[in-house]
C-alpha cells in the first residue's frame, strides 16, 4: 500500500483533464450525492490513464469515455444534470470522468474501495466573501458520549480509531477551488463550528480565525477538474481550508473515502441504504431498485432511490464541508 502524502494537504494533477474547457451554466444550486463501492465508469484501465504519453485528450475520446461513463452511473445523476444543467451548458461529464479515474487511482493505492462522493453545484453567492476557516472532523467518530472501544467497533460492524480513514479528496470542475492555510496554526481548540459551544458564538470564531490565519500564505486549488487536493481530517493534523469567494457558477467535487463497514455503519446509524444516491435541489423521483445482491450492479444503482428535499440533515451535515 502507497504512503500517504505528507503534511496536512496536497494537490496532485487529473492526468486527461480537459484544457479550456467550454463553460458549465447552472440553473440553479443542487447537489448529487452517492455512497458506496467506487462507480464503475467503463474501460476503467486506470494504469493506461495514468501514462502521459497517452492520446486519450482528444475530444471524440474524451466524447466516447462520457457516454460510456454515463450509461454506467446511478440513474439519478441523469436526473440531476438535467434539472441542474442550464440548456446549452457544457457537460459536465468529460470533466468529471477523468477527475473520478485520477480519484480512483489514488485511492486503490491506498487500499480504498469505497466512498462517499457529493457533486455540489452552486450559482454565485456571498456566502463566502469572507473567509470561513476550519478543519472538517472525522466523519467516522462515534457520536460524542458513545463507546469507542474495539469491542464496540467489532460489534457496530466500523473500524476501530486506529484504522479510521482521516483524510479526504476535492476538486472543482468550474469555479474557484478551495483555499488552503499553509503553514497555519489551529487557533481555536474545536474542530470545526458545528459543536455547541461554537454554535453558540459562530461568527467570534469564525473572526478569532480569521485573525490567527492573517498573512499566512494560501494555497487553492486549480479549477476546470485539472487537481485534485488531499487534505487530513481532525483537531490535530487536519488541514486548515475555508470556502472560496463564490463569484460565478461552480460545480464541486467532495469525496469521502471509508470501509465499506464504516459507510454501511453511518448510512444505517441515518435510516438510510447502502449503497445509494441521491439529490438535494431537484423535484422527488422515484425510480426502480435494480440491485439483485451483486456488488457492481447494486453500484450501478446505487439503491435507486432519488431523495431530494427528504435528505435528513445528517446528510446534509457531510456535504456542508468544503
Amino acid at each position: 500500500m502507497a504512503a500517504l502524502p505528507p503534511g496536512d494537504f496536497h494537490f496532485f494533477p487529473v492526468p486527461g483533464a480537459p484544457i479550456n474547457p467550454p463553460p458549465i451554466v447552472l440553473t440553479r444550486s443542487t447537489t448529487w450525492t452517492y455512497c458506496g463501492p467506487l462507480l464503475t465508469l467503463g474501460n476503467d484501465d486506470d494504469n493506461n490513464n495514468n501514462n502521459k504519453n497517452n492520446k486519450n485528450n482528444d475530444d471524440a475520446t474524451a466524447a466516447a469515455a462520457a457516454a460510456t461513463a454515463a450509461a454506467k452511473l446511478p440513474p439519478t445523476f441523469a436526473a440531476w444534470s438535467a434539472h441542474t444543467l442550464a440548456p446549452g451548458s457544457a457537460p459536465l461529464l468529460p470533466r468529471l470522468v477523468p477527475f473520478l479515474r485520477a480519484t480512483h487511482v489514488f485511492l486503490r493505492r491506498h487500499g480504498v474501495h469505497h466512498y462517499w462522493l457529493t457533486l455540489r453545484a452552486s450559482k454565485p453567492t456571498h456566502d463566502f466573501d469572507t473567509a470561513r476557516w476550519h478543519t472538517d472532523d472525522d466523519f467516522f467518530e462515534p457520536p460524542r458520549g458513545a463507546s469507542s472501544t474495539s469491542d464496540d467497533s467489532s460489534s457496530s460492524g466500523s473500524s476501530s480509531s486506529s484504522t479510521r480513514i482521516r483524510w479526504k479528496l476535492c476538486g472543482t470542475l468550474q469555479g474557484p477551488g478551495t483555499l488552503f492555510a499553509a503553514e497555519a496554526a489551529r487557533p481555536h481548540a474545536c474542530a470545526v463550528v458545528r459543536c455547541a459551544a461554537c454554535g453558540r458564538r459562530g461568527e467570534a470564531v469564525r473572526e478569532e480565525a480569521r485573525a490567527g490565519l492573517a498573512g499566512a500564505r494560501v494555497a487553492q486549488t486549480a479549477s476546470g477538474g485539472a487537481e485534485i487536493a488531499f487534505f487530513r481530517l481532525g483537531e490535530e493534523e487536519g488541514a486548515v481550508h475555508s470556502e472560496p469567494p463564490i463569484d460565478r457558477d461552480r460545480v464541486f467535487v467532495n469525496v469521502v473515502p471509508g470501509t465499506e463497514a464504516d459507510l454501511r455503519a453511518l448510512m444505517a446509524r441515518w435510516g438510510m441504504e447502502f449503497p445509494r444516491s441521491w439529490t438535494l435541489g431537484v423535484p422527488v423521483t422515484i425510480l426502480p431498485h435494480t440491485g439483485d445482491g451483486d456488488d457492481d450492479d447494486d453500484a450501478a444503482a446505487a439503491g435507486g432511490e432519488s431523495k431530494t428535499e427528504e435528505v435528513l440533515p445528517s446528510a446534509r451535515h457531510l456535504e456542508a464541508a468544503a
